[in-house]
């Protein structure tokens, strides 16, 4: 009975910190995808101001995390 207790608590605790996991650092990744969309764009098109870029690449970002 402790057994099963100590590994209903463990996957409770497992849970938990994923969960809190993901919250944390989910918008970290999304700016990181965000910085390489960016300067691969600048290596693509020289002419490109930075602010355009950066609004593409989050609204085409965005619009892939929705689906």
């Amino acid at each position: 009975m402790k057994n099963n207790l100590k590994i209903i608590i463990f996957i409770i605790i497992a849970i938990a910190a994923l969960y809190f996991t993901k919250i944390n650092y989910s918008e970290h990744s999304k700016k990181k995808s965000i910085s390489a969309c960016v300067i691969s764009l600048k290596h693509k098109n020289k002419e490109i101001k930075i602010e355009e870029a950066k609004k593409y690449c989050a609204d085409e970002i965005n619009k892939n995390l929705e689906k």
